[in-house]
């Protein structure tokens, strides 16, 4: 039977939201703080086709006060935050719930780690150091590790959540392989190191800045608003199946609205091929076919042309 929408308000009205852990790091708070700068920067700057938060001069050599990536930069600290928070609180949860909580408090760390990695604005800070580009290249390959072994870890609660709600098992599944897939650009980062990256801003000159402006900010937002509502479902707020639907529409209203968006402001300058070599392999290989089948651009293009008729 439904819970009453004022028994909700209340219970809603009953979270701590400033002081858990603590006074001087609330993951209520901090969640909010995440959220509400993460929903400034997608709906004010990204899906409006701004990019001045995400981008640089082509000519900047130094990076100095007056182009730092300040709301990003805010954005990022707010959700690596929110996350050591998470994981703090975590042993407060049922037991069954505590080493989920756990993983996805690191995997919140990683996807945080990613938004300020792909910002063009690293690539300048790393060009000045090579000591600092072969630490960076040991610490990106540990941080992808552990991304992707936590994001593998979620498919067994998704088998045991399919038990509870198939719709809630679903959600958790389609968003496991939409981390998945965010993956492959880390992989590749991991394996090839700075070169590869530089090799592919030089072929796309805004691929930095649409990597994090239309993959990896809207996706730790969705991610976010996922363990938000994970929470109100432990606390029997929310159904599995509330939270379940609730998840898959914010999920592939993210997707969409994300991947057409990219397509339509920054559809030459920037790609979204899944798999992204520096240059394109023979035609007809296997390497190129699954580039082909991995070309979300592609996707996207007959999708707008096809619905809007834009071409």
């Amino acid at each position: 039977m439904p819970r009453p929408k004022s028994s909700r308000r209340r219970q809603l009205a009953a979270l701590n939201w400033r002081f858990t852990p603590s006074r001087l790091q609330p993951h209520g708070l901090t969640g909010l703080v995440s959220v509400a700068i993460g929903a400034h920067l997608i709906f004010r700057h990204s899906l409006a086709g701004d990019l001045r938060p995400y981008s640089l001069d082509a000519s900047t050599e130094k990076l100095e006060m007056n182009n730092a990536p300040i709301q990003v930069l805010a954005y990022a600290i707010a959700t690596c935050l929110n996350a050591i928070a998470g994981y703090r609180i975590a042993p407060a949860a049922p037991p069954n719930f505590r080493p989920i909580f756990k993983r996805c408090a690191v995997l919140q760390m990683c996807l945080s780690y990613f938004v300020l990695r792909f910002m063009p604005h690293a690539t300048i800070l790393l060009d000045h150091s090579d000591n600092l580009q072969h630490s960076m290249w040991v610490l990106d390959a540990l941080v992808t590790t552990i991304s992707v072994a936590c994001t593998l870890s979620f498919l067994e609660a998704a088998i045991d959540l399919s038990q509870t709600s198939l719709v809630l098992g679903q959600a958790v599944s389609v968003g496991v392989l939409g981390i998945l897939l965010l993956s492959v650009y880390p992989i590749q980062l991991s394996l090839q190191g700075g070169d590869w990256w530089r090799c592919i801003q030089r072929r796309y000159p805004m691929q930095a800045s649409g990597m994090v402006a239309f993959i990896y900010i809207p996706a730790t937002v969705t991610f976010s608003l996922m363990l938000f509502s994970a929470t109100l479902y432990q606390r029997k707020i929310l159904s599995a199946n509330e939270f379940g639907l609730a998840s898959l529409l914010v999920i592939v209203g993210c997707l969409l609205a994300a991947v057409l968006s990219q397509e339509v402001h920054i559809p030459d300058v920037s790609t979204q091929r899944i798999y992204l070599p520096c240059e394109d392999p023979p035609a007809g290989s296997f390497e190129d076919r699954m580039l082909q089948a991995l070309d979300f651009s592609r996707y996207a293009r007959a999708t707008l042309t096809t619905c809007f008729g834009i071409v």
